[in-house]
């Protein structure tokens, strides 16, 4: 296993004094700003060319350009200008601006996601509705914890099927995470065709593995031509309502797609699929992808980290076979097992969103840095490099490393839980919002169903099976918007004959 050089050396908190501020400065004496490479075009040039043309992170344009380090030693913010756009650039996740003075990053945001909750504005009459749709059960630690006995069960049914075969990591854990959001009762209910037919599919498999990369493409590098491949998400959604609709007749009333029909006003007949609006087609495309592909890309990266780690998996293996930190709160929920810690330190390192993402606002909005305060104006690009904030010194002892006591770090009490961990008011992990607005009003509402699902499933491997990883490299690939790595490699299982299955929960 190999980690970029930049990942090894811990993130700086520089307390130097700044140099005179350079001509264009838009906050002099009060912000830091970074001239660019261009006197008529800021960095707007140089970060297209190496985001789109070359391919690199937007987190390592930010570090190679200078931008990064101007950043960290001037309190964690910076500006610079994006042609004729002023950016304001941040290396930590403190809330800078509420959620009414932002919008979406792009005016493409509803062609890629329709009528998606996040590409509304906070006024919207609909999104309320939209993201309970969601959050009454992904975010609901009741409801994810009725669904674990069913999340094991059919874990344990896939890895029997691709025990013994070796298989690319991202492959593995990507059809094992798209099976199981098909079967679990509630959730989906894709189980007349479920997704991973779709995922070897030659008409819809591009963009049904890569749905996330192509928006993220658009919104994270700035990219509009990437919209161009998005077109066949309509005929995928199409064809797979029509192909489950019986099972999707018949499930629990916490279905996501039911809900969303019953939002809309719509029966769930064939006549109402029919009907469907393009926007409306969009919307639920974007809701079924992201409940299994960002899981996947999570997952991904925690199965990585650990056989990277032999001291962590080490203590996975102990724990998984000695019930698999299955420890109950009295108030109900999990306490944070070694498991959970893994997986939240994975979702720091390498997460499932761009390595920076940004969003205009709208609106003015007092910034006050170092005893200072200034008005940044409307449309300003608010840039928040999550790769650097989630390695911040200040907050985890080992920054750049993958170990569960970084998570350790940030609990509070002995009565932390994984849900009160990733709940709307912490703010030292950001993997799960586009930047850290106050109240994080739209914080991934499936994010508690997605941790706990990864942590079922590392239990489910590691009490069962010997698992071995070759050829991974986790740097950051090139070419790909979202944070995967340079080579995820490949794994292959065996059942431990010591640990003898037991029978379907």
């Amino acid at each position: 296993m190999t980690t970029s050089a930049d990942d090894r050396h811990a993130v700086r908190r520089a307390t130097t004094v700044a140099p005179p501020d350079p001509p264009g400065a838009p906050f002099p004496g009060v912000l830091a700003h970074h001239p660019g490479p261009s006197r008529l075009h800021g960095h707007a040039p140089a970060f297209h060319q190496a985001t789109v043309v070359r391919g690199e992170p937007a987190s390592h344009y930010f570090r190679a350009s200078g931008i990064s380090a101007l950043a960290e030693e001037n309190g964690g913010l910076c500006t610079f200008w994006m042609g004729q756009r002023l950016a304001l650039y941040q290396i930590t996740n403190v809330p800078l601006a509420g959620d009414d003075a932002l919008a979406p990053s792009t005016d493409a945001n509803r062609e890629l996601f329709g009528d998606f909750m996040g590409s509304m504005p906070h006024d919207h009459p609909d999104r309320p509705g939209k993201r309970a749709a969601v959050e009454r059960s992904l975010g609901s630690a009741k409801f994810v914890e009725r669904l674990e006995p069913a999340v094991r069960r059919h874990t344990a049914d896939h890895l029997c099927r691709v025990a013994g075969q070796e298989m690319p990591l991202d492959d593995f854990t990507l059809s094992l995470t798209a099976y199981v959001d098909s079967m679990i009762p509630g959730v989906l209910d894709l189980t007349r065709r479920p997704l991973p037919e779709y995922l070897r599919s030659a008409e819809y498999g591009h963009v049904v593995r890569g749905f996330f990369d192509l928006a993220s493409d658009v919104i994270s590098n700035d990219n509009p031509r990437a919209m161009r491949e998005f077109d066949v998400i309509v005929p995928f959604v199409r064809d797979l309502l029509t192909a489950n609709f019986e099972s999707l007749a018949e499930a629990p009333d916490s279905n996501l797609i039911r809900r969303y029909f019953a939002l809309w006003g719509r029966p769930f007949t064939r006549g109402g699929v029919a009907a469907l609006d393009p926007a409306q087609i969009k919307e639920l495309g974007t809701i079924i992808v992201a409940t299994y592909d960002t899981t996947a890309l999570s997952l991904m990266w925690a199965l990585g980290y650990v056989e990277s780690t032999p001291r962590v998996k080490s203590a996975i293996v102990a724990e998984a076979r000695n019930g698999g930190g299955d420890r109950r709160c009295p108030r109900g929920g999990s306490s944070p097992s070694v498991i959970d810690l893994a997986v939240l330190e994975a979702v720091r390192l390498g997460g499932s969103n761009p390595s920076a993402l940004w969003r205009r606002t709208t609106a003015p909005f007092t910034l006050h840095h170092r005893g200072a305060r200034v008005t940044v104006p409307p449309g300003t690009m608010l840039w928040l490099d999550r790769r650097q904030a989630n390695r911040d010194p200040a907050v985890f002892p080992e920054p750049c490393r993958f170990a569960p006591a970084n998570i350790q770090a940030i609990v509070r009490s002995d009565r932390e839980t994984v849900s009160s961990l990733l709940s709307r008011g912490r703010y030292e992990i950001n993997s799960f919002s586009m930047i850290n607005a106050e109240r994080n009003p739209r914080k991934c509402p499936g994010r508690l169903f997605s941790v706990r699902m990864q942590a079922l499933v590392l239990s489910e491997l590691y009490g069962h099976y010997t698992v071995s990883t070759e050829g991974a490299d986790l740097r950051l690939k090139r070419h790909a918007s979202m944070p995967r790595p340079a080579r995820p490699g490949t794994i292959t299982i065996h059942r431990d004959t010591g640990t003898p299955r037991e029978p379907s929960r």
